[in-house]
């Protein structure tokens, strides 16, 4: 028995050859976009909606990937926006636990698909190369709670990033050792609560 050797998704196998990243958190934006580069990208980003609005308007992409929770107007006015702009651009909506649903209105509204937060570049080419087509659940959705740990680890990063990468201050403000800060931010992200549970309408009787 063979193990399935996972598939390898970079611009050649997506057939796109640029991408607009749009989140208002610095340090995974960043790290983000250096991964796409390295899987061949040309890459675009932006911290907000009137940003990324500027970019899109000078250097369009075939695909983008908004955050759908930014300061000012949402990722899912700049979803509308972008298609208005370009109806061909792909985009992907990233989101945290508390707008799943919001999310699923952004795949209504012409988004392939959404994603969970935080989501790497494996993750994000491998919701473009699924298609334009996602499944969106008809009926209403229960959505798992997220866990303390995920909650603490993006409340330290959204912190992080309001500090400009400055772990020093981070720390200060989480009221927590410098050392204890950085080794919190070498572990990887906790694990996603389950994925949504469809309740048919039937069952809500």
């Amino acid at each position: 028995m063979t193990d399935e050797i996972a598939p390898v998704y970079n611009a050649a196998t997506i057939g796109a050859d640029s991408i607009l990243l749009v989140d208002d958190t610095l340090i995974l934006r960043d790290r983000l976009a250096m991964a796409l580069r390295q899987r061949g990208f040309r890459v675009q980003t932006a911290g907000s909606y009137d940003e990324a609005v500027e970019v899109y308007h000078h250097s369009p992409t075939d695909l983008a990937v908004l955050d759908l929770r930014m300061p000012g107007r949402s990722g899912l006015d700049l979803l509308r926006k972008l298609l208005q702009m370009n109806p061909d651009v792909r985009i992907i909506m990233l989101s945290g636990f508390g707008s799943i649903p919001a999310s699923i209105d952004a795949v209504r509204a012409g988004a392939v698909n959404f994603l969970s937060k935080p989501a790497d570049a494996d993750d994000i080419l491998a919701a473009f190369a699924r298609g334009d087509e996602p499944s969106v659940p008809t009926g209403e959705v229960s959505f798992p709670a997220p866990s303390l740990a995920r909650n603490e680890w993006e409340h330290i990063h959204r912190v992080l990033s309001d500090c400009g990468g400055n772990i020093s201050e981070a720390a200060r403000r989480l009221g927590i050792h410098r050392r204890s800060l950085q080794r919190k931010l070498r572990k990887r992200a906790p694990e996603d609560p389950a994925s949504p549970e469809v309740v048919e309408d039937d069952d809500l009787d």
